[in-house]
Order: structure tokens, then C-alpha cells, then sequence
């Protein structure tokens, strides 16, 4: 007979009594196994993708440099203290600048920062470390992957814009 299987009734049974199950009836039931593997691997699988969208924790130490773009020179580091508490990201930046031989060493507040998976973007404004003028600003765009972010800083100073990229690592406590 086409289009059928034909097995014994019981498994034991050893008489010629077969039951006679249609073929498309057995393909359903295996492509309904199937379907339901699959689904049970895209289900998984946007789980995973949910897991990797979950907010970073960039709590902890990173020293951060700044790369030219022209010359592909870092900068010397900065250290970027951040700290995710509530949902909420606070932080800190320093800066140093070197006049006659001397060192002044500063640190500055980051504000209107941005976490979102491990987007992260953050402002800093502080006034010129020496002399007069208005304040600087500089906003960082970045991805965190692991313990590295990079991105780019985008200073606005007196009226001009500057941009480069950037790169930091985090610190092993």
C-alpha cells in the first residue's frame, strides 16, 4: 500500500494484525516536533539577545586617552571614576595641566550622563585651568565592550569644535 507504514499493533504481538497510520499523518506530527524545536531555539536565543541589551556596569577606574586623528598620538591618561548606583551614573574626570614646570592636577563632575546597554555618553564642562576665559566642553559617545570603551570627544571651547576619538580600559581592582 503507498502512503502507508505498517506496524504491529502491539509491540510484542507476532500475529499479521498491523495498524496502518497514513504517512501525512506522521509527517505532521514530525514537522510539529520540528516547528516546536525551532521555536524553542529562536525563544533562547532572543533571551540571549535580551541578556546582551541589559545595562553594562562601567562602575570602577578607567584611564582614558585621546586619540589624534592626524598623527594617531594618545594623549596622557586621564582617570574616569564612574559609579552606577540605582540606575543612575555619576562620575568624575581629571584633567592636569603643566605651567613653568608646575603641575596642577584637577578633577571635574561628569553630568547629563547616558547608559543604555553599553552605549554610554557623558559631558564635561570646566573653567580654563589657567587664565581667563569661558568654560570648556566635552562630550564623550562611546561603546563599553568588557572592560574597554572607545568612542569619540567632542570639545567646544571659545567657539570652536574639536574632535577625536577616544579610548579607555578599566582598571583591575
Amino acid at each position: 500500500m503507498a502512503g502507508v507504514v505498517r506496524k504491529p499493533h502491539h509491540p510484542g504481538q507476532t500475529s499479521n494484525a498491523v495498524i496502518q497510520t497514513p504517512m501525512k499523518l506522521q509527517n505532521r506530527i514530525g514537522l510539529g516536533a520540528v516547528a516546536l524545536t525551532i521555536a524553542a531555539f529562536v525563544w533562547s536565543s532572543g533571551l540571549c539577545m535580551a541578556a546582551d541589551k541589559a545595562i553594562m556596569d562601567p562602575t570602577g577606574t578607567w584611564k582614558l586617552a585621546t586619540i589624534n586623528a592626524e598623527t594617531k598620538a594618545k594623549s596622557p591618561e586621564r582617570t574616569l571614576k564612574l559609579k552606577l548606583e540605582g540606575g543612575k551614573l555619576t562620575g568624575t574626570i581629571d584633567g592636569r595641566s603643566e605651567i613653568n614646570g608646575k603641575v596642577k592636577i584637577f578633577e571635574w563632575p561628569i553630568k547629563d550622563t547616558k547608559l543604555k546597554g553599553n552605549d554610554i555618553s557623558f559631558t564635561v564642562t570646566h573653567a580654563p585651568v589657567y587664565g581667563n576665559g569661558p568654560d570648556s566642553t566635552t562630550v564623550y559617545e562611546g561603546k563599553i565592550t568588557g572592560d574597554t570603551m572607545k568612542g569619540t570627544a567632542e570639545t567646544e571651547w571659545s567657539g570652536n569644535t574639536h574632535k577625536r576619538d577616544f579610548e579607555a580600559k578599566r582598571v583591575a581592582q
